[in-house]
């Protein structure tokens, strides 16, 4: 059984990238998983660099040779649901299945991820056009997968508003965040004084985009402000919305015309190991998105062993960390009170018992998540 992981995300969107190495990570440490039959498609070598894989386990999906090949495999993408680049490396490597794909890939069957399904619950952030695109191609993307792999059982309740018919090829794979070791022994104090930190700090770590719902956070702030508690909030993630690109500006806007300034400190785009110190070290995290599939912020936090406030979004109770609060997104006073009450509790920044619990359940947690995927490649195999 030959499995391929193939590309997802990049630098509009990191959080294919994880969700590759959390997949991987995952597989790695299932005792009875042979590495030796996983491979990863990418379109450039130089984007294999950061997986934790063997470089005879890399394919490079080669591109077409001049224009007329060009337009024959754009010509059976578009007609005839083949993507014959990746058929070719298919054959030659014996690839069993791809994962995730929505095509015909020769030999291997395709399999399919839909991570959620944010367009249809803010459409207005897409444009009608794109709506209209997604409607007209996920089914046809839904037909020709073997299975179809969801991040959640709220996200299987979407996939029935929108395609039943294709109700029975779904399974649900939530997926697990690794940890990286180091960040149990790193030097952190040296981290904080580079990036200029205090030394008590809120965390959230989402992209700059419009549905990530910033705003609530500064007005929250604002709120807790004029009661004289100015907490402090640190943010990463990518600065550029492409489907809103003045968001940020927006952002910076509001924080000033909050008052908030000398509270707010965005960071933007930092390694991922930042992420995990960031988290570990904070006060507690953030997470006021109005939508999320399978939150990775989230899976993080479990992860680490690590407090939330969370909207209250089905999701996010669906995936409960523990310890955790969820607050109204569209309310800034709910978001003040829950703030105000974690950051005056007296808890410890770092939770031992809770650290240590998340660090013992954390290597089931990932066999899980990677036999559940197993199970998934095999019956898809037949």
């Amino acid at each position: 059984m030959t499995i391929a992981l193939n590309e997802i995300g990049g630098g509009d969107w990191t959080g294919g990238i994880t969700y590759r190495l959390n997949l991987i990570t995952a597989l790695q440490g299932h005792p009875d998983f042979d590495m030796k039959q996983l491979f990863l498609l990418v379109s450039d070598p130089k984007k294999a660099e950061q997986f934790p894989i063997a470089k005879d386990q890399v394919i490079v999906v080669p591109k077409p040779k001049g224009k007329l090949q060009s337009l024959w495999y754009a010509f059976n993408r578009k007609y005839l649901n083949k993507d014959l680049a990746v058929a070719k490396v298919a054959k030659q490597h014996k690839l069993d299945a791809i994962f995730p794909f929505y095509q015909k890939a020769g030999r291997a069957k395709s399999i399919y991820w839909m991570p959620d399904f944010q367009f249809m619950h803010l459409p207005h952030l897409f444009g009608d056009a794109a709506v209209r695109g997604f409607n007209a191609k996920l089914p046809r993307y839904f037909d020709l997968a073997k299975l179809i792999v969801l991040s959640s059982e709220d996200a299987k309740k979407d996939f029935n508003s929108f395609s039943p018919e294709f109700l029975d090829k779904t399974r649900v794979m939530r997926f697990v965040a690794r940890v990286p070791k180091e960040v149990y022994s790193e030097d952190w104090e040296s981290m904080r004084k580079q990036y200029n930190l205090p030394e008590r700090f809120i965390y959230l770590p989402n992209q700059f985009w419009k549905h990530k719902n910033h705003g609530v956070v500064f007005r929250a702030l604002k709120v807790l402000r004029d009661k004289g508690l100015k907490p402090f909030v640190v943010m990463t993630g990518n600065p550029v919305d492409v489907r809103n690109p003045t968001y940020l500006a927006s952002l910076l806007e509001e924080i000033s015309l909050m008052g908030v300034r000398d509270q707010v400190a965005i960071l933007g785009l930092v390694p991922h190991n930042m992420v995990y110190s960031l988290m570990r070290n904070s006060a507690f995290v953030l997470n006021p998105s109005f939508f999320e599939g399978w939150s990775t912020t989230v899976e993080e936090c479990k992860s680490l062993g690590k407090r939330m406030i969370l909207s209250n979004l089905n999701v996010h109770q669906e995936q409960a960390p523990a310890k955790s609060s969820y607050f109204d997104p569209n309310s800034e006073q709910d978001l003040a009170e829950k703030i105000e009450d974690f950051w005056n509790d007296g808890a410890a920044d770092i939770d031992i018992e809770l650290e240590s619990e998340a660090r013992s359940k954390y290597q089931e947690r990932s066999k899980d998540f990677a036999e559940r995927f197993l199970r998934i490649i095999k019956e898809a195999l037949g």
